[in-house]
């Protein structure tokens, strides 16, 4: 593991212990959707000062930019995530969904917490960057994971091991059949509908994914999704690869 990948994944162990992940977390996130630090301060309600100084500490910590800025004028300013900081974003997910090493001490996977818990095979692993990607063939469907470089190793993964992908059912979001996602690292698997329960709290549901696969998914209710969300109905499942984590088995 190179100095950055320990470094950051040091950091975000520290920023979990401290309570301060999901500030942080929601912070780069916003950054990232908005394209401004301005904007991203009003959208996780705290001051531009406040916000400059997370971004001021995530930049020591990490001993690397995290946020690329750029002055307004004519074409306007911005602020855009670097590679360091997208990669701090994408392991404070990790992090948040459960450490690689709190999911090893609770194998086997059958008695993990989580509603999906999908035996797999891993079909390729790639360790050149800050995060770990993972390749995953569950049945039939080929899905991609993101875990931390150090999992790797504390796991002993390697190409054809048996793991667990451990996805949490309100992770999980859904797009009409007549919509696949293109064009990004998110997950999308073709899916049915197989049973669906809804009340004004929010829906419970079951996808078909073939070869006797099932996800549970749990998701707020909206009365517009009545349209596509019903029993039978074709579906895509979206996850996005930090959400599936990995357990093996003693």
């Amino acid at each position: 593991m190179t100095h950055q990948q320990q470094r950051l994944e040091q950091f975000a162990t520290e920023l979990d212990r401290r309570r301060r992940l999901e500030k942080r977390l929601r912070l780069l996130d916003a950054i990232h959707n908005t394209g401004s630090l301005t904007a991203a301060a009003k959208l996780v309600g705290v001051s531009y000062k406040t916000a400059w100084n997370h971004i001021r500490e995530m930049n020591q910590r990490c001993e690397s930019t995290v946020l690329d800025t750029q002055a307004g004028g004519t074409q306007g300013g911005g602020s855009v995530l670097t590679e360091t900081g997208k990669a701090l974003m994408s392991l404070l997910r990790i992090q948040r969904n459960g450490s690689q090493q709190r999911l090893a001490d609770k194998v086997p996977a059958l008695r993990f917490s989580a509603r999906n818990q999908l035996p797999a095979r891993i079909t390729s692993i790639d360790t050149s960057g800050v995060i770990a990607r993972v390749g995953l063939a569950i049945g039939q469907l080929e899905m991609q994971c993101h875990i931390t470089s150090s999992s790797i190793d504390r796991l002993e993964l390697t190409n054809g091991s048996g793991v667990y992908a451990i996805i949490k059912a309100s992770t999980i979001e859904l797009s009409p059949g007549n919509q696949p996602l293109q064009g990004n690292n998110t997950n999308c698997l073709p899916a049915r509908v197989s049973r669906c329960t809804s009340s004004s709290h929010g829906r419970e549901l079951e996808l078909t994914l073939g070869d006797g696969l099932t996800l549970a998914l749990a998701r707020p209710f909206d009365i517009q999704e009545d349209a596509w969300i019903y029993q039978d109905a074709p579906v895509y499942a979206l996850i996005e690869p930090e959400e599936i984590m990995l357990a093996t088995s003693a």
